[in-house]
């Protein structure tokens, strides 16, 4: 057996059979991907994963002692291991036509696919799959009720990821997952997104592209993107196109998106080295999350914050961005308007909360009030400047749990 498996059994982490197999499966990626694992990663690597036997901690026990062993040994692929590149090697091309007339597509390059989206403009796209498909009209709607699907799962193109001096770019097809990964040493907003975005199950399937074209009022990962200024290439037959982020979103699941065009790429600027000659002192950002439980929901409201000051702590750029509070994630352009060429300190930023509380036409529904959400726009914004007040020296509310996740489950102790 897999030497998680062994460690469960050794852990009592037995259970109906229901989440036993998506666990082992959930413990195993963990195992086997070879990463070093903090204490939080651990916790989360379940989630996604329901289990009313025996409750989680056995499952994390052995995910844990499982890892220890291995370093031990020197961390030695398992048989697993060997065997998965040899059966996986890619996503092939393909056409399919089942008996009632539904018709499914899988393009191998970014030009047959635009040929495709060209003639048959009523198909629907899908990347990921984990999100459901949309009409126009905003309806909710089975994925499988479409007479057409065109995947773009095979489009290598579509995976690039790439950096120059300026900017990244990042394929439309980039997996939530490997976004997180490549981007969270130079944007740490980026992480703190990712750590709540689905479950390790949905960040390894769903795209970046898809969850751009879905446009859903409450998209983290929406948020995190206008805060980092982020601009989009849009392909067609015809040709090209660049087109800010913040430009992208119409109304209510409804974007830029022309007949016959794909998003190809995300453009993401990488800004000025914080102490050059753009006299930039201090970079501070962070993303905030407000929602009913901590996994795998959506948010009642989210924030994306970005401020950059200069050495007598001026404020020369801010981006402030929310989803869950409008019909589409948009950024606070009065407010960062005030905010700019003003003082970094309490007076700046009450003025900024006290017209944070008008700008968003919030409304109600079964997880808030309209009330609720405009002064969670606000306390985000407060908590933001509380504890980003010293660029410095940050203080965090949530120290000791940031402190206990950094914790590797092997090796020392991150400071």
């Amino acid at each position: 057996p897999h030497p998680v498996v062994e460690q469960l059994e050794g852990a009592a982490g037995h259970a109906c059979g229901h989440c036993l197999p998506g666990v082992c499966m959930s413990l195993c990626e963990a195992y086997e991907s070879g990463r070093e694992l903090l204490a939080g990663e651990a916790i989360g690597q379940t989630i996604g994963n329901l289990c009313r036997c025996t409750g989680y901690q056995p499952f994390r026990d052995a995910l844990i002692v499982s890892l220890r062993d291995r370093a031990k040994e020197g961390g030695s692929p398992t048989a697993l291991a060997e065997r998965l590149p040899k059966r996986f090697s890619g996503v092939a091309p393909m056409a399919y036509r089942d008996r009632e007339g539904a018709v499914f597509y899988r393009p191998a390059t970014s030009l047959e696919a635009l040929r495709l989206r060209h003639a048959h403009p009523e198909a629907r796209l899908v990347a990921g799959g984990t999100s459901r498909g949309w009409t126009g009209a905003g309806e909710e709607e089975s994925a499988g009720a479409a007479t057409r699907l065109i995947s773009l799962e095979a489009v290598a193109e579509l995976g690039g990821f790439s950096r120059d001096d300026e900017r990244w770019t990042v394929g439309a097809g980039v997996t939530i997952a490997t976004f997180a990964e490549r981007l969270q040493d130079e944007f740490p907003m980026v992480t703190a997104m990712a750590e709540r975005f689905g479950s390790p199950q949905i960040r390894n399937r769903a795209t970046v592209g898809g969850n751009l074209v879905s446009a859903a009022h409450h998209s983290d990962l929406i948020s995190v993107l206008l805060a980092l200024g982020a601009e989009l290439r849009i392909e067609s037959l015809e040709g090209a196109r660049q087109l800010p982020l913040d430009k992208f979103f119409v109304g209510f699941r409804q974007t830029e998106l022309g007949e016959g065009e794909l998003l190809a790429a995300v453009y993401i600027p990488r800004g000025e080295p914080v102490g050059s000659e753009a006299n930039i002192a201090h970079r501070v950002s962070a993303f905030y999350k407000v929602s009913k439980r901590r996994s795998l929901d959506r948010a009642i409201a989210n924030a994306a914050f970005l401020v950059e000051l200069d050495g007598d702590r001026i404020v020369r750029r801010a981006r402030l961005a929310f989803g869950g509070v409008a019909a589409y994630g948009a950024r606070a352009y009065e407010a960062e308007s005030l905010l700019e060429g003003k003082k970094w300190e309490p007076k700046s930023a009450q003025a900024v909360a006290a017209l944070l509380k008008e700008i968003f036409p919030a409304s109600s529904d079964q997880r808030a009030t309209a009330a609720f959400r405009n002064a969670l726009v606000a306390g985000l914004w407060q908590k933001f400047f509380a504890e980003h007040r010293n660029p410095e020296q940050p203080m965090f509310a949530d120290a000791a749990l940031r402190r206990f996740y950094r914790r590797p489950v092997v090796g020392p102790v991150q400071d």
